[in-house]
């Protein structure tokens, strides 16, 4: 075998004999599946993300038609910086909400 295999079959190796669900053994560092309560800890939080995602898309919708009506009523195509911040706050409210989206793919 070349030294280019030896290297990956050392690394994959170890990664083979890990579990399933990402661990060696023992469920101790391992987050409980439910709540106390018997509710689903992952349908929760997909619930909660989803409620401020529709929340900040709400957010981005009214900052964004009054930048709309603001660079309209301009008449110098110039823009002030509360337009600008506005800007910068929708872009925020965008990444946030996208990076709750894209975690639980």
């Amino acid at each position: 075998m070349t030294r280019r295999w030896i290297t990956l079959l050392a690394l994959v190796a170890p990664a083979a004999a890990q579990r399933r669900d990402g661990g060696f053994g023992g469920d101790r560092n391992r987050p409980r599946e439910t709540m106390p309560d018997g509710r689903s800890r992952t349908l929760i939080t997909l619930k909660n993300d989803a409620d401020k995602s529709t929340e900040d898309m709400a957010r981005v919708v009214e900052l964004a038609t009054e930048l709309q009506q603001e660079i309209e009523k301009n008449e110098f195509h110039t823009v002030d910086l509360g337009s600008v911040r506005k800007a910068e706050e929708i872009l925020k409210l965008v990444k946030r909400v996208k990076a709750r989206l894209s975690r639980h793919q």
